[in-house]
């Protein structure tokens, strides 16, 4: 598949702002959506609008059918067997999930990393001590400092894959040996990388991956958790209701379902799973292997492009890193705020990029900046649109703001 027919099948990117075409830079927060899932989300809506796994009516069939073939899909997409997978509303709904079901006390401690997203920090920092280790000049975290860190009251380690503010794609299966020798479970974040390149967890050998449909070309309103049978086996429920039991008693006394289905208490986000097992078909149609090759080549064109802008300083990763194809930077005299970038950007060049901390705020303190504006790319951006958001920043930053 070429990539204007990769293009084709984005409506949004058929805009045009101003007389200029859409140019989207923003896919760390969201990818776009093709034709193919919106279609599956209004099919859902308009054909078999049921809820699950309660009753036998035809349409509920139908649709727990669909929803159950979607944790197939996915389960197959990341390399896990069907009842290792959990529906939850987001990558931060997942990681809260096993924060919360290990029953973390004041005395534990969680071993991440600076780089990491606050929905990474916040449910282990809020229920135990968290200990963030340092970039090495590299831009990779410490993983010397991380083995430093990890002590017998050490009861996860938390990581991203990739960052969202860097790019940078973090070597886990080293993190993942180090925990693993410390007898310690190992959190990835998945939330960056599993749209770039292929996971497996099966030889990853992580405990917990973690991560979002909308960023994996789905709907907004599904997270993923993968999480090793008996991981999951051991974790306390601590959300019930419908669907997660299989009786109760009138003494409020209950039996739990077995996994996945006691963590999805209440009625999920039935299109939105939908709809994330059309962008994982989709994707597979393409081939993960293609899309890292097409994101690979990105990468190297922003470096090319954008690294050589006078007036910035970036904090994209060296090229002998590996990284995706997200630059964040920020302009050298403080006179051109991120914000104020992004709605320039925006408003007079049809360029969507995003101005702020990006949830990533002990990562710009460490760079002692208060924000940078991010150009995060995906495979269904070009060469050519690399040009003119250059071509774009240059034109701005040459004048003054009075």
């Amino acid at each position: 598949m070429q990539i204007n027919e990769i293009r084709a099948q984005f409506p949004v990117l058929q805009r045009r702002l101003a007389g200029r075409p859409l140019i989207y830079a923003d896919s760390a927060a969201t990818a776009l959506k093709p034709e193919c899932v919106i279609s599956a989300v209004q099919d859902y809506y308009g054909r078999y609008s049921a809820n699950i796994h309660r009753a036998k009516h035809l349409l509920s069939q139908e649709a727990s059918e669909a929803f159950e073939q979607a944790r197939e899909t996915v389960a197959r997409f990341v390399g896990a067997q069907n009842q290792e997978i959990v529906f939850t509303r987001s990558t931060t709904e997942a990681i809260n999930l096993v924060a919360e079901g290990l029953e973390l006390a004041a005395g534990d401690n969680v071993v991440g990393t600076i780089l990491e997203h606050h929905s990474n920090i916040l449910p282990w920092s809020s229920r135990c001590e968290y200990r963030p280790v340092p970039l090495e000049d590299n831009g990779l975290p410490s993983l010397r400092a991380a083995e430093q860190a990890i002590d017998s009251h050490t009861r996860m380690v938390a990581i991203s894959h990739c960052s969202n503010v860097t790019g940078v794609l973090v070597p886990v299966e080293q993190w993942v040996q180090l925990a693993h020798s410390k007898n310690v479970p190992i959190l990835v974040d998945g939330a960056q990388i599993v749209a770039h390149s292929k996971v497996d967890v099966s030889t990853l050998d992580c405990d917990y991956l973690a991560f979002s449909g909308h960023k994996l070309f789905g709907p907004t309103g599904v997270g993923v958790l993968y999480g090793k049978a008996e991981r999951l086996e051991a974790l306390r429920v601590t959300q019930l209701g419908g669907g997660a039991v299989s009786r109760v008693e009138a003494d409020g006394s209950y039996t739990l379902r077995e996994i996945p289905w006691r963590f999805e208490s209440g009625t999920p986000s039935i299109a939105s799973v939908i709809g994330l097992k059309a962008a994982v078909e989709w994707l597979d149609r393409i081939g993960m292997k293609k899309i890292q090759e097409l994101n690979t080549a990105l990468r190297q064109q922003v470096l090319e492009q954008l690294a050589g802008i006078p007036k910035i300083v970036h904090f994209h990763p060296p090229a002998e890193i590996d990284a995706v194809g997200t630059f964040s930077f920020r302009e050298t005299s403080g006179k051109f705020p991120p914000d104020f970038l992004s709605r320039m950007l925006s408003d007079s060049f049809g360029i969507m990029a995003r101005g702020g901390h990006h949830c990533a705020h002990p990562l710009h303190d460490s760079f002692a900046v208060d924000g940078s504006l991010r150009l995060s790319l995906q495979f269904y951006n070009t060469a050519e649109e690399v040009s003119l958001m250059r071509n774009a920043l240059e034109s701005l930053l040459r004048f003054t703001p009075a």
